[in-house]
């Protein structure tokens, strides 16, 4: 029995012994750590224990109706500055940042960007009731148009249904090379006849849309462009750098600003009668057309009777003063007015279009002492210059100030060349034997060829006597070398810078 334990015992201890060793070769054991989680299980839970509180605590989910619709505007477009509405009062407040437009649609012009949780004051609403007008004072007709679906309206329950506005043409611009200057409208935005919200418009340049730059304003916030002339005689206008993206055109010229024009309201025309009201500055021309004349500038919100259309109804026939038009008729554009009662308006007859000979003489009762530059003078395409005549009265009675214009008659291939206005007021009387400086700023046209203008000494219908200029234009010209204008020793001379 002994002999057994004890061989029991060692063979217990013989076996210990080799654990030991074993043990022993296996260096020393890892400390025991607590238990662990799964990770990825961890995470699962988290994100469902996070995903239910988010949904427990969510607000309802929005239908349909005020899910945000509208326009997004640009980010570089500019912010509009509305009045605040009255709370008590219509009003409309903006859902997320979106556009204010010229009229009901995305079409129009934007006039910049109306910030989401800002208010305005509604001033009225379109005829589907989908775009609410609101007052935006610097605007030509105070108010903008945003769609329905971007706004909260409130108090709105009275407000007028307003007219909408016609959509005004495309303004069509030249394309530049890759290496011209060039800008690109970043929103659609007019291009005027000149660097300012109080010139006429020419039309629309469509987001996106890219035109060669033949300079800028004097004060750099606008850029000249070139259009196409077939479209817009001038051959060129002015765009807002607040809405276009430029290339190539750290070197553009300046180029001066032109002369604003005579502003004034049509004559109100009689109740119930065809009328027509503007929606911008609107030129009132001699004829249905931009190689007409401008008779006089009418200014945003005035109405003036319509007479008669033109033949593909692009114009309206309106009364204006005889103190600008011997006949008391000019011509508007139908996409700057809103018509009314003109279902029955006649087609009538365009007076004859300006025409100027390419190599004309100056006629009637006065003399061109001296021009600068002289005819046929060659300037590089898009150069600005300045002609100037010394007139002489050879009539036998004076030029009344007052009663007495200068007048611009047409051009060459009806492409204008002049930046300012059409009609100038002589400033004092220019008695017989009298001369008058009279100069103009211009802009030689970007196509070769020969252009020119005529201009006219002028009282109500009667002409006194017309003068000219004209050029050539090469894609490499000379820099001309004009003479200083002179006038004759024997009568004084009356110098005027219009």
């Amino acid at each position: 029995m002994k002999n057994h334990t004890r061989y029991r015992l060692s063979a217990a201890l013989a076996l210990l012994a080799a654990l030991s060793l074993i043990i022993s070769a296996c260096g020393t054991p890892p400390a025991t750590t607590a238990p662990t989680q799964d990770l990825s299980m961890v995470r699962t839970q988290s994100a469902q224990t996070v995903i239910a509180d988010v949904t427990k605590n969510a607000p309802p989910t929005a239908t349909a109706t005020e899910a945000f619709i509208g326009p997004t505007p640009n980010p570089s477009v500019p912010v509009a500055v509305v009045p605040t509405a009255d709370p008590s009062g219509p009003s409309a407040v903006a859902k997320a940042n979106t556009s204010i437009y010229s009229g009901p649609g995305v079409d129009y012009v934007l006039y910049g960007t109306f910030v989401g949780s800002q208010s305005a004051i509604v001033v009225g609403k379109s005829e589907d009731s989908q775009w609410w007008a609101i007052s935006v004072p610097v605007a030509p007709t105070g108010a903008g148009w945003v769609s329905a679906g971007v706004v909260n309206a409130t108090n709105v329950s009275n407000v007028p249904v307003l007219p909408t506005p016609p959509v005004p043409e495309t303004a069509e611009m030249v394309p530049p090379e890759p290496t011209d200057p060039q800008a690109t409208a970043i929103a659609n935005t007019y291009v005027r006849s000149g660097p300012a919200a109080n010139f006429p418009a020419y039309g629309i340049a469509l987001t996106g849309a890219t035109g060669r730059v033949i300079g800028k304003s004097e004060d750099g916030q606008w850029w000249v462009v070139r259009l196409n002339p077939i479209n817009v005689s001038i051959g060129y206008g002015w765009i807002s750098a607040l809405y276009v993206q430029t290339a190539n055109t750290s070197n553009v010229q300046t180029i001066q600003n032109p002369h604003t024009y005579t502003t004034a309201a049509p004559p109100p025309p009689a109740s119930g009668a065809p009328s027509a009201t503007t929606t911008d500055y609107v030129n009132v021309r001699t004829g249905p057309g931009t190689n007409y004349p401008v008779l006089v500038v009418a200014p945003p919100n005035t109405t003036g009777e319509v007479t008669g259309k033109s033949s593909d109804s692009a114009w309206w026939q309106v009364k204006v003063s005889t103190q600008y038009s011997s006949t008391g008729l000019g011509w508007v554009s139908a996409g700057y007015v809103i018509p009314q009662n003109t279902g029955s308006v006649p087609v009538v007859a365009s007076p004859p279009t300006p025409v100027v000979p390419a190599t004309p003489s100056a006629s009637g009762s006065c003399t061109v002492v001296s021009q600068s530059p002289v005819d046929g003078t060659t300037f590089t395409a898009d150069t600005p210059f300045t002609t100037t005549w010394v007139l002489k009265n050879t009539g036998s009675s004076k030029w009344s100030h007052g009663e007495v214009d200068l007048r611009y008659v047409g051009a060459s291939n009806n492409v204008q060349m002049h930046t300012g206005s059409d009609l100038y007021d002589l400033p004092t009387d220019i008695q017989p034997g009298q001369t008058y400086n009279f100069s103009v700023s211009m802009i030689a046209p970007y196509t070769v060829g020969t252009y020119g203008e005529t201009w006219e000494v002028g009282s109500g219908s009667k002409t006194i006597c017309q003068f000219y200029v004209y050029i050539n234009v090469s894609t490499n010209a000379p820099t001309p070398t004009a003479a200083p204008p002179t006038a004759t020793a024997a009568a004084p001379t009356v110098t005027s810078y219009p």
